[in-house]
């Protein structure tokens, strides 16, 4: 039997359409291609000690988890941290948003081995207060920004602990 990799999302809020159980046997979510399912969705509060609680629960629950995905790092660390106290951590992998600078952040987190991955997620505040004032000015502005981001693994993670 295929297994597909189940998934765990640590999100800030719950998902719309994302109700229903999330017994180990019942995907709460399926990607499109059917590869992925999401067996359990958490709104974490941004909160790595809400984070923590939630996937202590999850682990009690879920046998099997093959990634947890959390959309910051303070909550992949809660998660992180939990899954480790049950010894489970060598079993999945942890990701986390913000790569966080400093000995607490996600880069160090991912130096140390805690996440496998974190992305550099900007907010987008400055580029925006920048556009604000080119239209009070009358100036012109583009229609697209893209702003700039990078995913930070073990083999990059040393280029961007000294940022």
């Amino acid at each position: 039997m295929n297994r597909h990799p189940a998934l765990t999302l640590l999100l800030p809020v719950v998902a719309a359409g994302c109700s229903g159980g999330n017994a180990a046997d019942k995907a709460v979510l399926v990607s499109a291609d059917g590869k992925y399912r999401v067996v359990h969705v958490a709104d974490a509060r941004w909160k790595g000690d809400l984070a923590k609680a939630e996937m202590e629960s999850v682990l009690e629950r879920l046998p099997k988890i093959d990634l947890v995905y959390a959309h910051n790092d303070p909550m992949a660390m809660g998660a992180y941290l939990a899954a480790k106290a049950k010894g489970r951590d060598g079993e999945m992998k942890f990701v986390g948003i913000d790569a966080l600078p400093g000995l607490d952040g996600g880069r160090q987190a991912v130096a140390d081995g805690k996440l496998a991955v974190t992305f550099i997620y900007p907010t987008g505040g400055k580029e925006a207060v920048e556009i604000a004032d080119k239209i009070f000015k009358g100036e012109k502005v583009p229609h697209k920004i893209t702003l700039p981001t990078a995913m930070i693994t073990k083999e990059n993670v040393q280029e961007y602990l000294a940022k």
